[in-house]
């Protein structure tokens, strides 16, 4: 009973959205974040998050629901930072090479910060996809607005001539995400390789691999 009441007390001031309210759940989220990346997210508790917050689990149960939520929660924030930021570099008025070379740098920085909840996420795509629930549908619409503003940026590229127009833009995008999102396989804290130098890596194979050709020489 004490848990349906709970639980209604926290829909109802996620419906209200009190700013105060949605301040300090926020604070948890982020909070819950450093936790996760810090003890890993098997390892961690609500207790944990609670002490990192300098309070008691019980308190957590009004703001969030289970450890579950608050990755989710973690989850949605990043797709839309990585949104924003795609956006962004999308609207500068940096070239198109820039543009390809800042975007890779961004996703595979984004990937190493947000670790390892983005590759929980990476890992459980497929399985969220086929769900029905609100989260899982705002989850679905946000990468595919993050997939879209990726297209559209390389499609500038190879329309200014800065990339090739013999390759179909769709397939390119693929591997793009192909070779951020396989870090899942591969990237832990501690990788030999820094972030800063793995992004720079995958910029300099890609953007140089798919750099327009001169026109032959008569």
């Amino acid at each position: 009973m004490a848990g349906s009441n709970i639980e209604s007390r926290r829909e109802a001031a996620l419906q209200e959205g009190n700013a105060g309210y949605i301040a300090r759940r926020q604070e948890i989220i982020q909070t819950a974040a450093h936790v996760f990346r810090d003890r890993g997210i098997e390892a961690t508790t609500l207790r944990d998050v609670a002490e990192a917050l300098g309070t008691d689990r019980a308190s957590l149960y009004y703001y969030i629901g289970s450890k579950e939520e608050l990755l989710q929660e973690i989850v949605r924030d990043v797709l839309l930072g990585d949104i924003e930021t795609a956006g962004r570099i999308k609207r500068s008025r940096a070239t198109s090479a820039e543009k390809v070379r800042r975007l890779i740098v961004a996703m595979v920085t984004s990937y190493a910060e947000h670790y390892p909840h983005m590759n929980i996420y990476q890992e459980d795509l497929g399985r969220i996809a086929r769900q029905d629930s609100e989260w899982a549908v705002d989850i679905i619409a946000r990468t595919r607005t993050f997939e879209a503003l990726v297209h559209s940026i390389l499609r500038k590229a190879v329309s200014d001539g800065t990339l090739r127009a013999d390759l179909p833009v769709e397939v390119a995008a693929l591997a793009l995400f192909g070779m951020v999102n396989w870090m899942h396989r591969w990237y832990r804290p501690g990788f030999k390789a820094a972030p800063e130098e793995i992004a720079e890596t995958f910029a300099d194979l890609f953007v140089n691999g798919y750099a327009a050709r001169p026109g032959p020489v008569d």
